[in-house]
């Protein structure tokens, strides 16, 4: 090979991996890297369109491809009245209750409060920071804010509580502690709906509560949410693990768990109500037993009469039975009633501080004296059965 041949091959060489490159650049060019972190929120544009890259000659920009979003930092932009914007500051707690999601609530910070307000709407521009947004939620959704801390003893309190005690919002009530602490005056300032999880609890301000109770900064309960919940049991030992060397050690479980602690406390409370209640029925057998018992007795003679007339076994038993299921239900219906009406007029109720009350319920009522009917007829079986052994002879001489 001449030397031109080998300097023309060198050079031709040389080109094609400068092609090389070049198509390496313009490959990398069709693939769109992101800033930070995020979230494709909106795409802008289609396949098959021309996108200008970088900032062209002229200085403009190049094409917007997608909108991006970091949704693990999300923001609540809300406008509120100039007349209540004094209740409102940078560091207040607020609920934030989106409407597309009825069951959930997050907690969000007050970031900003605009120096200036809108002089056409009379309205001054507020801006949040939720503290631990979730998957659920989405850019532009509408929700629903209430503030706890435009005052230290403001409350959002749940419609099942609400309703009841025929409370509404802007009222200030005392709700009295069945431990023996300070009574707990606050300002309802919101409401949650019925069917949310936490419609029937009161929220306030964990400062507030602190101060009442003289305990500023103990805390006894943290509820953190886990992103992936393969990993609770990780994180709860790793926690458990952080503070195992503390004065007060962590004991970290998942909501289940913990839930299922109080259901044992509740299943065993209902067991022994359970119990008094087969206890109850054993003695009101037994009593009503008793009772048929003395009025058969009472009437040998007469029973002796109907048997030498011809009346069998059977027929005798019947009567006696149905007498005595007869006097059960009736006896059944004026306990039912009058337990109804004592307890609903509040005639009868527990002592105060046990913070348990008594609801009556008419379906439980026709239920309890539903069971007067073979209640009765369990009474009535042995006395009855007594009575027609006795001979007919001893039955007539029978003296009471």
């Amino acid at each position: 090979m001449s030397t031109a041949e080998r300097d023309h091959a060198s050079t031709a060489y040389q080109v094609a991996q400068a092609q090389v490159e070049l198509a390496r650049v313009a490959l990398a060019y069709t693939e769109i890297r992101a800033p930070i972190r995020s979230t494709v929120i909106r795409k802008l544009r289609d396949v098959g369109e021309f996108l200008t890259i970088g900032v062209t000659a002229s200085g403009d920009p190049g094409t917007s491809v997608v909108t991006l979003a970091d949704l693990s930092e999300m923001r609540v932009d809300l406008e509120i009245n100039e007349t209540e914007i004094r209740k409102v500051a940078v560091g207040d707690v607020a609920i934030v209750a989106p409407e597309a999601l009825r069951n959930r609530r997050y907690l969000a910070d007050v970031t900003e409060v605009a120096a200036t307000a809108n002089r056409q709407k009379g309205m001054v521009s507020v801006k949040l920071r939720l503290r631990a947004p979730d998957g659920d939620l989405k850019p532009d959704m509408t929700a629903n804010v209430s503030f706890l801390a435009g005052e230290p003893n403001g409350a959002v309190v749940g419609r099942r509580v609400l309703e009841p005690n025929q409370w509404r919002v802007g009222d200030r009530v005392a709700l009295r502690s069945i431990t023996g602490t300070p009574p707990l005056d606050v300002h309802i300032v919101g409401d949650i709906d019925g069917d949310d999880r936490l419609g029937g609890v009161v929220i306030v301000h964990i400062a507030y509560l602190e101060k009442l109770l003289g305990s500023e900064g103990l805390t006894t309960f943290i509820q953190a949410r886990v992103t992936r919940p393969e990993l609770a049991a990780s994180v709860a030992r790793a926690l458990d693990e952080r503070f195992a060397s503390f004065s007060v050690p962590t004991e970290t479980t998942t909501e289940k768990a913990h839930m299922a602690t109080f259901v044992a406390g509740f299943s065993e409370v209902l067991g022994a109500l359970q119990a008094i209640g087969m206890i109850t029925l054993l003695v009101t057998l037994l009593v009503v037993a008793n009772a048929v018992a003395m009025s058969v007795r009472e009437r040998t003679v007469e029973i002796g009469t109907l048997r030498a007339l011809g009346f069998g076994r059977g027929h005798l038993i019947g009567l006696v039975v149905s007498e005595s299921v007869v006097v059960s239900f009736f006896g059944g219906i004026a306990g039912t009633v009058a337990a109804y009406v004592l307890f609903a007029s509040g005639i009868i109720q527990l002592p105060g501080g046990t913070g348990v009350s008594i609801s009556t319920d008419v379906a439980v009522l026709v239920r309890a004296a539903a069971l007067s009917i073979p209640l009765g007829a369990m009474a009535g079986l042995q006395p009855a059965w007594s009575a027609v052994r006795v001979p007919i002879t001893d039955a007539l001489r029978h003296v009471d």
